[in-house]
């Protein structure tokens, strides 16, 4: 796995997808006319509604750029891929081999990412050590204050 990817849903793609089609049109015509309204006012040196239509268009195309970056790193994983180890969707019942606690983690894609409901990326740490895993195999993460050592109790 390239850590450059992106990993995405065909649901997350598409969305990915019709934001870039919304910046690239509606968005930049209504920054536009925006623009054009302001100038309309005269002396652009002292026109902040001309100052704040500039700055929404320079915001728009930096957010244009960075989903075409993000879109070009994607790549589609399937939904239904437990049968085969760990992948966007999963949901993993750990346990951790050193204390005994039950853990349990969801792996989503990058812009879902959810710490506080243990939604997790395969990007991420945890996701690395797992992918490509299956129930009941033990596995090692190198983390700075040690190894940890977890046993996969179930993959959903």
């Amino acid at each position: 796995m390239n850590n450059n990817e992106i990993f995405l849903t065909i649901e997350g793609l598409e969305n990915l997808k019709e934001e870039i089609k919304y910046l690239e049109g509606e968005k930049r015509k209504e920054i536009q006319n925006d623009i054009s309204r302001a100038l309309e006012y005269g002396d652009i040196t002292e026109n902040a509604e001309y100052n704040i239509a500039q700055e929404a268009q320079r915001m728009n195309e930096i957010n244009i750029v960075r989903l075409k970056q993000k879109l070009s790193r994607a790549k589609v994983v399937d939904e239904d891929c437990c049968s085969e180890g760990i992948g966007i969707g999963t949901t993993l019942k750990l346990k951790n081999l050193g204390s005994g606690e039950k853990v349990e983690y969801i792996f989503v894609p990058e812009d879902q990412i959810d710490f506080t409901q243990n939604k997790i990326s395969l990007n991420s740490p945890l996701g690395q050590a797992f992918l490509g895993h299956q129930e009941g195999e033990e596995v090692e993460i190198e983390v700075p204050i040690g190894i940890l050592r977890y046993k996969i109790l179930k993959i959903l």
